[in-house]
């Protein structure tokens, strides 16, 4: 099938090549993973949003920015992977063949005992096992650098707040973490944790409130053998399971009957008209347009950055006066106007402080690193390298000048990365895409759970058909021996 010594002698001669640009990838993988900062990353996605040009340009692919994996999707699958791993490829296939043609060496490999299927085969390997082996360096340090910088693979990983929680409880920190009411119930804990996160008080226990939610939805779902989203979506499945009612009020400290009238009146609120949840989200939305004209912002920024309402006392006054959450004939008449005030103003601070929490919540999700997804991101990159590696194979099996090889070889993959770039610019150059062999990797698809396989199944198969094409050319063509 193929050479070994020819094999040892073509890594011989390319060895060099590959240990710079596979390290150069593998340090740029690295970098973007420890670097990684979901607030950071959260703040440059709101600022992108005030940009119109920019959001318009970014579109869906803003969303996907927000997580680990997304911003390796995004950044290094979608643009210096490709482009650095495009180079490589380009130049080795060149040297493989039509450049040792070129040069005279071709004549000194085809004058030894070893028949041509035999040297362009091994040639093929070589490139082929290169490109792999790239791609296992990528991976390894990048799955390393995520266990190292974020404990994302194994080992418990300790988030900010319970490791300054814990050590003010004294406790351990598995502990803390399997039981946040231990935070809850203490006010030195609560406030190290709400520091520690960078957040206030009341928010922060708004946070811990909504974490402890999650877990006792989990808890509830592992005891009827569901996913945990279908739990959320449906909580009567909580309410008619004692089994699952005492797990999830377990994690709440609570006794199942206490929790069970909780969840009747949250299954009530969640009952509630469209017509209804939109006219909250009108008040609302009105309250933060004269916070907005209070603190000379656009409302646009102010909904993206709510705690400035908090920090300023008349903006929060005018949001709570113009949202007016809570009726007045909610009210037994001669209530005082300063009570009424009172009351408005806590609603739409809870709401506020719910949205915060959220937010925190998000950060958190963004660190979240699926294994799967990223060897399948490595995957994929490999197999669109693979198909365009074949490319360049074949015009350097096709010609004999390094010249014309390299015109085709190269020119037809970096159109095609072209093609692509530009078809993410904007809707009106969309469909370039259709002319580009990249648009069969799609890292968004991979994050995002969409349909990759038959993409990958087409790049698998186009490169093999252009590998075998290439070795078959070579077989039958005439050489400048």
């Amino acid at each position: 099938m193929f050479s070994k010594t020819i094999f040892k002698q073509t890594l011989r001669s390319n060895w060099k090549l590959w240990v710079v640009f596979t390290a150069i990838m593998a340090a740029m993988s690295a970098l973007v993973i420890a670097v990684y900062d979901p607030k950071m990353i959260q703040g440059m996605m709101d600022m992108v949003k005030d940009m119109p040009g920019i959001a318009d340009m970014m579109g869906d692919r803003m969303d996907g920015m927000t997580s680990l994996l997304g911003m390796l999707g995004q950044s290094f699958y979608g643009m210096q992977g490709v482009i650095l791993a495009l180079i490589f490829v380009i130049m080795t296939a060149n040297t493989l063949v039509a450049s040792q043609v070129d040069r005279g060496s071709m004549a000194y490999l085809l004058s030894t005992p070893i028949k041509r299927t035999k040297v362009v085969r091994t040639q093929a390997m070589y490139l082929i096992t290169s490109v792999f082996a790239m791609f296992l360096v990528i991976t390894i340090v990048g799955l390393s650098t995520v266990q190292l910088a974020h404990h994302g693979l194994w080992g418990p990983d300790y988030s900010k707040d319970v490791k300054a929680a814990s050590d003010v409880l004294n406790l351990d920190r598995d502990a803390v973490a399997d039981d946040l009411t231990l935070i809850l119930n203490n006010e030195a804990a609560v406030k190290a944790g709400a520091e520690a996160r960078g957040i206030q008080e009341d928010v922060y226990t708004v946070y811990l409130n909504q974490k402890l939610q999650t877990k006792a939805y989990e808890a509830a779902a592992e005891v009827l053998g569901i996913d945990a989203d279908a739990v959320t979506k449906d909580l009567s499945l909580i309410k008619n399971n004692e089994r699952a009612l005492t797990a999830a009020a377990k994690v709440l400290g609570l006794e199942p009957a206490v929790y069970g009238a909780t969840l009747e009146q949250t299954i009530a609120q969640s009952s509630l008209s469209g017509n209804a949840a939109q006219e909250m989200q009108a008040k609302f939305m009105a309250g933060i347009t004269a916070a907005a004209e209070v603190l000379n912002v656009g409302a646009g920024d102010l909904a993206t950055s709510m705690g400035k309402i908090k920090d300023n006392p008349k903006a929060l006054t005018a949001a709570s006066e113009a949202a007016a959450l809570v009726p007045a004939q909610m009210f037994p008449e001669g209530t005082p106007a300063g009570v009424i005030a009172e009351q408005n103003e806590a609603a739409f601070l809870a709401v506020i402080n719910g949205q915060l929490a959220n937010d925190e919540i998000s950060l958190d999700k963004g660190v979240d690193f699926s294994v799967k997804d990223y060897l399948l991101l490595n995957l994929g990159a490999f197999l669109l390298m693979f198909a365009i590696a074949g490319i360049s194979f074949l015009f350097s099996c096709v010609f004999n000048l390094s010249k014309n090889s390299l015109m085709l070889g190269a020119g037809i993959p970096v159109a095609f990365f072209i093609f692509q770039i530009m078809s993410q610019v904007g809707s009106s150059l969309e469909n370039f895409k259709y002319l580009s062999l990249n648009t069969l990797f799609d890292p968004g698809t991979i994050t995002g759970n969409g349909t990759f396989w038959p993409q990958f199944a087409i790049l698998a198969v186009l490169g093999v058909v252009l590998y075998t094409l290439g070795i078959t050319v070579f077989k039958k063509k005439d050489l400048p021996l």
